[in-house]
């Protein structure tokens, strides 16, 4: 990246950490809560060790790092939270999306992104995040001040992260985005904040289905069976290779990667017109 990318970027993930760290300074009660929702759910306790989660792979982001997308996934897992982890996808869902990548795109998903998540608050399952609204008790409402806010800044985070690096947006997860969803909030804000950013930063938004038990895998492959001609032509291969900035490679290797590229953009714009209207 450049030089002014990386000042940047730097300034983003510092304001990042520093809300993740005042998130923790304010909501001391949500650790209880989120004991509560363990012993409900059969999870042993004594493997909740953080209730919110900032990510600590953005911190071996540096000058000479290359990132070809922003990925945005749901909310840190049983494994991010893991004080030895402190890392995104770094669960099953991780390892499905590192040898995706590498399959398909020939490139290390974990250089080749930058993750953030919807919001940074932890619950093993994503969908749990209603289970713990429930138990909440005295705490309902403030917690549901706390979820709503933090999905509003962290879509912030995720327009200036995409417009700083010039990169498509990826979005996991799109089921939870509409209406009553989970991440309904996050839709909205991004949907917001997208229609006052550059052309480009809203060309580059794009949605898929999760990395979880393959449901992006297969709905990559359904598109690539009912699309192979499209993905055969060289002239959409090359715009799309140099849209999203790949290193040269092999020849064989890099049409493949081409053509995977080029149905991802089809994917991701399809979902975002469906999903989030524009």
């Amino acid at each position: 990246m450049t030089a002014t990318q990386y000042a940047r970027f730097s300034e983003i993930r510092g304001e990042m950490k520093r809300y993740i760290e005042s998130m923790l300074d304010k909501s001391a009660w949500l650790l209880d809560i989120q004991r509560a929702l363990y012993r409900e759910r059969g999870y042993r306790e004594e493997d909740l060790e953080s209730p919110v989660v900032y990510n600590l792979a953005l911190d071996d982001v540096n000058p000479g790092s290359d990132p070809r997308f922003i990925v945005v996934a749901d909310n840190p897992g049983l494994q991010e939270q893991k004080l030895k982890n402190h890392r995104y996808l770094v669960g099953q869902s991780g390892k499905l999306a590192v040898s995706w990548f590498r399959n398909h795109l020939d490139m290390d998903f974990r250089t080749a992104t930058i993750i953030i998540n919807k919001t940074p608050i932890h619950t093993p399952k994503t969908a749990e995040l209603r289970i713990l609204a429930k138990l909440a008790g005295e705490r309902r409402d403030e917690l549901a001040a706390l979820l709503e806010e933090s999905q509003r800044v962290m879509a912030r985070f995720a327009i200036e992260l995409a417009e700083c690096m010039g990169c498509p947006l990826w979005v996991s997860g799109i089921g939870e985005l509409r209406s009553r969803g989970i991440f309904q909030v996050w839709a909205e804000e991004l949907r917001s904040l997208a229609a006052r950013s550059k052309p480009g930063t809203r060309a580059n938004i794009l949605l898929f289905r999760h990395f979880s038990m393959n449901q992006f895998a297969i709905e990559f492959a359904a598109a690539e069976r009912g699309e192979v001609a499209e993905r055969g032509e060289a002239s959409e291969r090359d715009e799309a290779a140099r849209e999203f900035g790949r290193a040269k490679v092999e020849p064989e290797v890099e049409a493949d990667a081409n053509a995977a590229l080029a149905l991802l953009k089809r994917i991701g714009e399809r979902n975002r017109r469906r999903i989030l209207g524009f």
